[in-house]
């Protein structure tokens, strides 16, 4: 080749290479930060952290406020936000995304690497937390881990933010694996990285281990339980010592096509039979007790029922699961006027909640079961079907606390609400006979000419129309 030549080929080599080596860096540039899409991401010594989802019956707040309110009722039960559990819906497993994790096992504190821009972008966000257990004991040099529920089940970030106050007793990882390291006491508190008020906590001991005192037997609250298809109930559970330090429990179904149960003891009626339902002590699981859960299909409602031309709706009277009004347009118009009313003499009124379907009041009383268990349920949350607010007629009003009566507005609404056609319809010292709570807030319409009569008469529906309020089972 002659040496021009060769000097032209070295040329055009030095610069095909010079064009490679800039787009390898370019390529190298892009990767490292391909996967940073959002400006305020954490920085790199972060740790993530992500919900172990157990894929099993959360328990969901309720819609309105009175998730804090265990004296609340069939009224009193707002309306669930989500429109879902509320309900005890089995939750879907998520992916674990991979975290960076220094130290796993050694962390006092984990950060997370999600941003939260799915809730910023209009997704679901987490309002609360719940865990298997808020009290855990472990021994030096051992491990435990909670599990998280995320709620609702539908937020789209469910990642977790764990850490622990006093390291030098217990430490946490990025998942929630709390190890002991002295003995002593601290407090583990996980949050959302999407919503970090949102927290729960775990109160940790941490002893030698001749120092641990184990459970030895479980008492329940009932052995029986009698449930329809799509109802639930759950027994309250009591560990002995009542000092034994690890109370965490793990319920089994031995017949899930019969009845389904959560981790937190929560069992659902799925199908007609009968099942046993066991709870083990985690801590020593040679420890059980047992529950037999026999399943019905409820009786199924063809039409309501009227009595001298009144809508009846309570425990012995049901409406159709088909039955979907919507809010009645006469109680409204009433309840506007009532409105104006109260405006007048400087009150204010306001709907905490109306209408409610049944699919949504089967969705609230399964989480008030869920809660504080069926006995105590029934007492202030009406079963599907049993509601009034399903029959468009009643209305929650202000306030969800039993001391509205003592406030201005709840007063005026005792004194005058017959004048626009509403009866106060669960009045203080008639649960035997309405079923339900004292609910100062909660007005059903029947029109003036009844009202009147029932307001003279100091009656009730059941008293006035000489009927009962009672389930069938």
């Amino acid at each position: 080749m002659p040496a021009e030549e060769a000097d032209v080929t070295k040329l055009k080599l030095r610069i095909l290479c010079g064009i490679l080596a800039g787009l390898l860096l370019t390529g190298c540039s892009l990767f490292k930060g391909g996967d940073k899409t959002d400006p305020d991401a954490v920085d790199p010594n972060a740790t993530a952290a992500a919900t172990e989802d157990p894929a099993l019956n959360p328990i969901a707040p309720p819609e309105g406020d009175p998730a804090e309110n265990p004296s609340g009722s069939q009224s009193g039960e707002p309306a669930d936000p989500s429109g879902s559990d509320p309900s005890p819906i089995e939750a879907n497993p998520v992916d674990l995304p991979t975290p960076v994790v220094p130290d796993p096992g050694s962390s006092g504190t984990s950060e997370p690497t999600g941003t939260g821009t799915d809730a910023e972008a209009g997704g679901t966000r987490v309002t609360g937390i719940e865990l298997d257990r808020y009290i855990v004991a472990v021994q030096v040099g051992k491990s435990e881990m909670p599990i998280v529920t995320m709620l609702p089940s539908t937020a789209l970030d469910v990642g977790e933010i764990w850490t622990s106050d006093d390291t030098a007793v217990a430490t946490v990882s990025t998942y929630g694996k709390i190890t002991g390291v002295a003995p002593g006491e601290c407090r583990v508190t996980v949050r959302s990285t999407d919503n970090p008020d949102v927290k729960a906590t775990v109160d940790v001991t941490v002893v030698e281990d001749q120092d641990i005192i184990h459970v030895k037997q479980i008492t329940l609250d009932k052995y029986e339980c009698n449930i329809l298809v799509g109802l639930s109930d759950m027994p309250w559970v009591t560990m002995y010592p009542i000092n034994a330090q690890d109370k965490g429990e793990i319920w089994t179904s031995d017949d899930t096509s019969v009845a389904t149960v959560s981790q937190y003891g929560h069992i659902m009626g799925v199908g007609p039979g009968t099942c046993t339902v066991t709870v083990r002590s985690k801590d020593n699981q040679d420890v059980t007790a047992k529950v037999t859960v026999n399943v019905k299909i409820g009786e199924t409602v063809k039409e309501p029922t009227y009595i001298d031309g009144t809508l009846i709706v309570n425990r012995t009277y049901a409406l159709p699961k088909t039955y979907n009004p919507g809010v009645s347009a006469e109680a409204k118009a009433a309840l506007d006027e009532l409105i104006a009313g109260a405006s007048e003499d400087g009150l204010s009124f306001w709907i905490e909640s109306g209408f409610r379907s049944y699919e949504q009041q089967l969705n609230l009383y399964n989480t008030y079961v869920g809660r504080e268990g069926k006995d105590s349920a029934d007492r202030y949350s009406a079963r599907p079907g049993h509601s009034e607010h399903q029959s468009g007629l009643a209305f929650d009003l202000n306030s969800f606390d039993d001391n509205f009566d003592k406030t201005p507005e709840g007063q005026w609404l005792a004194a005058h609400a017959w004048e626009y056609g509403f009866t106060l319809r669960y009045p203080k010292d008639k649960e035997d006979i309405t079923g339900f709570m004292y609910e100062p807030w909660h007005v059903r319409y029947v029109g003036k000419e009844l009202a009147q009569k029932l307001h003279d008469s100091g009656k009730v529906l059941e008293e006035y129309f000489d009927i009962t309020s009672v389930y069938a089972d």
